[in-house]
């Protein structure tokens, strides 16, 4: 079912203009996007894991850069050396069924980020982590192997932003 913008939606659970922020860490390498392999939550199991950016949810006040570099060491066990000043991409995405929600929307915001080393250490939100060419990366959307709120990323992402 396709939403009208313009039309106000009512949720049970958040007042209308109510997004939940996930920061996201781009590292790209010759063109190639790195990316995680997350088993973190039910849907991400469902499908035998799912490829995700690096980063996580901001929590309520803190700053969106210091929250990326603590959900990656979190998750990944790495230092985070420097972000960009600015986002590079923002987008949205409607989640439904999550967190015991009947349906809420994610504001995806992604900085440039070098860390310290790949030497990452295992967790059930990274599994392991590869770079992906943006036709790889539209191949999981397709394959049904990316995290949903990455789904609108992927057709944003463009290696040339990079050089």
């Amino acid at each position: 079912m396709e939403l009208d913008p313009k039309a106000s939606q009512q949720s049970p659970d958040f007042p209308d203009c109510f997004y939940r922020v996930t920061v996201k860490g781009l590292i790209v390498r010759d063109g190639k996007l790195l990316m995680a392999h997350d088993f973190a939550g039910s849907a991400a199991k469902a499908k035998g894991g799912e490829w995700e950016l690096p980063g996580g949810g901001l929590d309520f006040g803190e700053e969106p850069r210091t929250a990326l570099a603590r959900e990656i060491r979190e998750e990944m066990g790495l230092e985070v050396t420097s972000t960009s000043d600015k986002p590079i991409y923002l987008w949205t995405c409607k989640r439904e069924m999550r967190r015991g929600m009947q349906w809420h929307y994610i504001l995806g915001v992604a900085y440039e980020i070098e860390v310290d080393s790949l030497n990452f250490i295992p967790s059930e939100e990274c599994q392991a982590i590869k770079f992906f060419t943006k036709e790889e990366l539209l191949a999981l959307r397709a394959e049904n192997k990316l995290g949903d709120q990455m789904c609108p990323f992927v057709d944003m992402f463009n290696p040339e932003d990079f050089k």
